[in-house]
């Protein structure tokens, strides 16, 4: 890939030092929503972190360094914000020569986060909302403020958890198992739905998705950069690999309709780190997605210690 190893240093230097907080284009993931990892609800106070995550598949490479600040009024209701920090990469064997490696902010985010365990039903929700402040030519940003609407359930049988995640927004959010070689704006419905094992520090998970879009759809290419001064459209297209040789691809709803599964494996040796790995397969793309995400919650250092 064309990714210096050096910005890899720097990434993982970071994120040894900062902390970690629930965050950035996925805000409530299958299985590792809060209502698991703290089953009493939400910790009252400030929250702050950082986390560095991303994908990498046939079509390239795309990373998020995402920091955010946060608070939590209640046990039920938080609040965070921040700013995501892309690398994107391509494959080293890519002859396009319109594929391009790029860095860049991405979108101000802001996350409003409800969390309601039960021993019936665990539920969780969230609402994220983006500003259009990242570089639309890189495809950091959309060039819209944009909302998503996501909902949480599960239910734990002993160290089993089936759960089901639906969503609606205006545009296809990234996921921990599947951050896009694209961005998309147009009305779509997602959903998530699987089962996860979690014996102790090591939990594993299966699920199946799908995207179920309506109405006209652009997608903006992260990895296709063309080199006109102004970057548009080009026209009405229904091929679902527009992105890869055009920077902006605009047609109906089945331009990014999309079905597959993951599977994922998550470490945490201690409370404060956490290591993922995850893999999805997009049917309609026929794209295979490899995943890591690294975090560390050092949230404590801001809230106010007990004398």
């Amino acid at each position: 890939m064309k990714f210096r190893s050096g910005w890899l240093r720097i990434v993982l230097t970071f994120c040894s030092v900062c902390p970690s907080a629930t965050l950035a284009q996925s805000p409530t993931p299958a299985a590792t929503g809060p209502t698991k990892e703290n089953p009493g609800g939400f910790t009252p106070g400030w929250t702050l972190g950082t986390r560095f995550e991303g994908s990498y598949s046939g079509d390239g490479g795309v990373y998020d360094l995402g920091s955010a600040l946060g608070y939590n009024f209640s046990r039920h209701f938080g609040v965070d914000s921040g700013v995501p920090f892309y690398f994107v990469t391509t494959p080293s064997s890519t002859n396009n020569p319109g594929s391009v490696s790029g860095i860049g902010v991405g979108s101000f985010f802001t996350d409003l986060r409800w969390n309601y365990p039960a021993k019936s039903l665990n539920y969780s929700s969230a609402v994220h909302l983006t500003a259009p402040t990242g570089d639309k030519k890189k495809g950091f940003s959309i060039g819209h403020a944009t909302w998503n609407q996501t909902n949480h359930f599960d239910h734990a049988f002993g160290d089993f958890s089936p759960f089901v995640d639906a969503g609606v927004g205006n545009t296809i959010l990234d996921t921990r198992y599947f951050h896009r070689p694209f961005a998309t704006y147009g009305y779509n419905a997602q959903f998530n739905g699987g089962i996860e094992y979690d014996p102790g520090n090591f939990s594993f998970s299966v699920a199946a998705y799908d995207v179920a879009p309506w109405g006209n759809q652009t997608v903006i290419s992260r990895v296709f950069r063309c080199g006109a001064p102004k970057c548009g459209g080009n026209g009405s297209s229904s091929n679902r690999h527009g992105f890869t040789s055009s920077s902006v691809t605009t047609g109906a709803a089945d331009l990014v309709r999309d079905n597959g599964y993951n599977a994922g494996i998550d470490y945490k040796p201690v409370g404060y780190l956490d290591f993922e790995f995850d893999f999805s397969r997009s049917i309609p793309l026929q794209l295979n997605s490899y995943s890591f995400g690294i975090g560390v919650d050092l949230s404590w250092l801001i809230r106010p210690r007990a004398h």
